[in-house]
């Protein structure tokens, strides 16, 4: 199965290698694609369950690799075996590690994952473009007002990648917050330009200058955005090795 293309910027790396400094972010790039047995056993009893859970052996492997990879790149950053790293889950059901630091997330969209680390809360989306017939009615549901007639402004192409820089970054946000499905997505603002930014907060829960909001696409296909609870981030990139 063909890895998919990614930007020069993500270098092969192992986990153990990338040390993670104040004011960084590291992002993982995983190809969902080869075998995942070595992936598999690493999970956890409960993560095996939930593999036998999926209905599809695409879904399974995609999990498998994921999560496994998750657990190689966490045990990287603390001197562990990828077994021994044990999570908790927030009230939403946002996953950490039971020693809290580093904060992590992860996000999947066709064959490809994304994680990302740091000593900060964080949380990072990433989607496959591709043509949506229901676009407008998404966005429209959605999107503010303002969002909304930023969209309607454009067409063509530039209003397919406009559509997922605003998505993305509004998913990186609130899974940074570890709330779900339990935050409306118009309660808050996000540019839908090349320039990623928190535009406002209307709920008043949040101020948008304590965030930095980045894109972090990793390939032509893709549109990545990741949100964090800091000032300017420097961002790392890295691809899985082996």
């Amino acid at each position: 199965m063909e890895e998919p293309s990614l930007h020069a910027s993500f270098t092969a790396t192992d986990p153990g290698g990338p040390r993670l400094a104040a004011g960084e972010v590291h992002v993982w790039a995983v190809p969902l694609t080869g075998d995942s047995a070595p992936f598999a056993a690493l999970l956890s009893p409960a993560e095996q369950a939930r593999v036998k859970r999926f209905r599809f052996a695409d879904h399974q492997r995609r999990y498998q690799i994921s999560h496994g990879a998750l657990r190689r790149i966490l045990a990287g950053y603390l001197g562990r075996e990828p077994h021994e790293i044990d999570f908790r889950q927030g009230a939403r059901g946002k996953p950490y590690l039971t020693d809290d630091r580093p904060f992590f997330n992860l996000s999947h969209s066709g064959k490809l994952a994304l994680i990302a680390v740091a000593d900060e809360e964080l949380g990072i989306d990433l989607e496959k473009v591709r043509h949506l017939e229901s676009l407008t009615q998404i966005a429209e549901r959605h999107f503010s007002e303002r969002e909304f007639g930023a969209l309607d402004a454009l067409a063509g192409q530039a209003r397919e990648l406009a559509f997922y820089r605003c998505w993305t970054r509004k998913e990186a946000y609130i899974k940074a917050l570890g709330e779900g499905l339990s935050m409306a997505l118009d309660a808050f603002e996000v540019s839908l330009c090349e320039e990623p930014r928190f535009v406002a907060c209307h709920d008043g829960r949040e101020d948008p200058a304590d965030w930095a909001m980045l894109d972090v696409s990793p390939g032509p296909e893709f549109v990545a955005a990741l949100a964090m609870r800091a000032a300017a981030p420097t961002v790392h990139r890295f691809r899985l090795a082996g």
